[in-house]
Parts: C-alpha cells; structure tokens; sequence
C-alpha cells in the first residue's frame, strides 16, 4: 500500500476497529496489490467527514490521483478538510477539467466531463445525469445504499437529537414526512424508542405501514396541520424540494412548540418557514454530528461508490445511468456480513432478500 493510503489506514485504526470497516479495508489491501485505478485522475465530490478519508484511501491503494472539488456544496468537517493535504488528497483548482472519473454527489460535478464517465451517489443527481454524455453508474440504485439511507440515517436521526438534549423520545409523537428509505428508517427507530408515530406522504402508504404507525396525506392541508400541531417533532425526508411549502399553517407552527427538523439536503419546509425555526438551519440534522452516518452503515456504501470506478473501466459503456453490477454489490455484502460488526453481518436480515428494510 502506498504511503499515503498506508497514512490514511493507520490514522483511522486509532477510531475504527478493522470490523466497523470491513469492505474499505479489503478493498484497500486488494487494490493495493492490483493496482486498477493506476495513473488516473479522480474527482470524488461525497461529503467529507472523518470516515470519508476510508474511502479516499482505498482509492489511493488502486494507484489513483484523488482530488476533491474546488468549492463543494456538500456538508463537511473543516478540520477533515484542512487535513486532506496531509493524506495525500488534492483539491481540484477552480475549473479544473481534466478527470477521467468523477466519483458524484447530488450531481454537483455533472457540468465537468471526465473521460471515462461518472458514479453518482445519491438519487437527487439522477434527473441531471439522465442527460449525460458519458455513462453514469448510480450507486443509490443498491440494497447497499439502503443501508446506509434507512438504518443509518434513521439512526443519526435519533443521536443528533440526544445531542441537543432531545434524550427521552419514548412515548413523544413524532410526525415523519416522507416514506421512502430515510423515513423508513426515522420510523424503524421511532419505534424502537417507543414513541408514538404518524407518517405524511403524497402517496398512500398505509398498506406499507406497520400497524401501530398512523398516516396522513399531505394533500389534505387540515389533517396535516392537526397533526403537526399535535406533535411533539416533525421532520421532512421525501427529497423534494419546498415540499410542505403551502401546505402548512405557517403562523401557527412557527407559534407552537413543537420541533421542526429536516433530514434532506434541500430546505423541504419552504420559504414561509423561517431558517431559525428548524433545527440546524434547515441543513441535515444528523450532519450538526462529528460523525453523520456511523462508519459501519456507510463504509459498505463508500466501497460500493469506489468499486463504480473499476466498472467505468469497461469498454463500450452506454451513455446513460445504470446500476452497479449485481455480482459486484454482492460481493461486497458478503465481506461486510462475514467481518463486518453485529450489524453489518446481519445485513441480509436487516435489508431482506429483496433489498427492503424488514
């Protein structure tokens, strides 16, 4: 392994144990041997916290340049940034277009044209890259990112909570707006916590439902601000955009006291909510935390976005979005489940056959 990777492993051996890590470090010592990412030059745009520097150092054992953008707008640590060129890791300059790999993020980087094509995290980029003129692997078409979006997003959820003082949720109503893999997750632990929980969705999801959760659409203006009158927090996850905008009383939430929380990237209350009145600014509230998504429900995640990397290798790619390979998926939850902590070797059961939370 090359010195700066070899940096970067050592480094994060004094916070993670070998199994809260599992698929980066195999991955790591694979490639560190193989060398498939030699002499090319990658742009990685994920958010940049501490165990992101896990999956630079895989990137770096391949043989590869890594580079992270010129200005970003995804949430980070500075004091993970300022470390970066210590580690080896480059920050692009600005306009730099010379990348042959853009490992994406919410699509950030999609006007740059790499010469071999783009990976892109997170569902949020796809309506951009649909257009694109290299091929583009969407690592978020996955059972492995539900992993990380359902039971690890869920579970930061709650522990950015306690960090606030919030630390006794049992038996509180919470109202989750969204069911898709991040609302499943704040219900999966919302349950867990004992707590009496609604979900808002456009779509009727009561059949998906477990018995004891309650539903409401958000089209029906009067049941929505009932029940968020009568919450004790409210938190967004469908990934749009103004979502709850002219859709809720505005005067008589911004008056009461329950708390307003949103886990997307985007400001889902709308504008005639202000910034000061949602936790956290409106931002992510699991991103107030050192460490966003805990390394062993995000690492398998991070392995599967690098290993996107090798697959652009492959000559005569379609340009157009595709999902990762499957035999590539599973082999990375194999690695994970076989060393991985007590929840990553419960993978399977934890995603279900099908890729759903069960």
């Amino acid at each position: 392994m090359n010195a700066n990777a070899q940096r970067i492993k050592d480094y994060l051996l004094d916070y993670y144990p070998p199994e809260e890590w599992p698929t980066l470090l195999h991955q790591a010592d694979e490639w560190a041997r193989t060398q498939p990412l030699a002499g090319l030059r990658i742009l990685d745009a994920s958010p940049i916290f501490r165990n992101t520097l896990g999956k630079f150092m895989a990137l770096q054992a391949a043989g590869a340049e890594v580079f992270v953008p010129h200005r970003s707008n995804m949430p980070a640590s500075p004091a993970v940034v300022a470390m970066l060129p210590s580690f080896g890791v480059h920050s692009a300059a600005k306009g730099q277009n010379d990348f042959d790999i853009i490992l994406d993020c919410a699509a950030q980087c999609s006007r740059l044209t790499p010469t071999l094509g783009y990976a892109e995290l997170t569902r949020s980029g796809v309506p951009v890259y649909e257009r694109a003129r290299r091929p583009v692997i969407v690592a978020d078409d996955s059972r492995i990112k539900r992993l990380e979006t359902t039971l690890g997003t869920g579970e930061s959820f709650f522990r950015a909570l306690e960090q606030l003082g919030y630390t006794e949720p049992e038996g509180r109503r919470l109202l989750v707006v969204g069911y898709g893999k991040v609302g499943r997750g704040i219900v999966h632990y919302a349950r867990k916590n004992g707590m009496k929980v609604m979900v808002a969705d456009m779509e009727d999801k009561v059949a998906e439902l477990p018995e004891d959760v309650g539903f409401v659409n958000v089209n029906d203006r009067e049941d929505l601000n009932d029940t968020v009158l009568h919450a004790w927090c409210v938190v967004t996850a469908t990934g749009r955009i103004n979502a709850l905008h002219n859709r809720l009383n505005a005067p008589a939430v911004i008056a009461s006291p329950v708390l307003l929380a949103n886990m997307g990237i985007d400001d889902e209350f709308g504008t005639k909510i202000p910034t000061s009145r949602v936790l956290n600014d409106k931002k992510p509230l699991n991103f107030i935390l050192e460490e966003p998504t805990r390394m062993c429900f995000i690492e398998t995640t991070m392995a599967l976005h690098n290993a996107c990397a090798l697959e652009l290798l492959t000559p005569d790619l379609p340009a157009h979005c595709m999902a990762p390979a499957p035999d590539v998926e599973e082999r990375l939850l194999q690695i994970a489940s076989t060393h991985g902590t007590r929840e990553l070797r419960h993978l399977h059961l934890l995603l279900g056959s099908n890729g759903e939370q069960t």
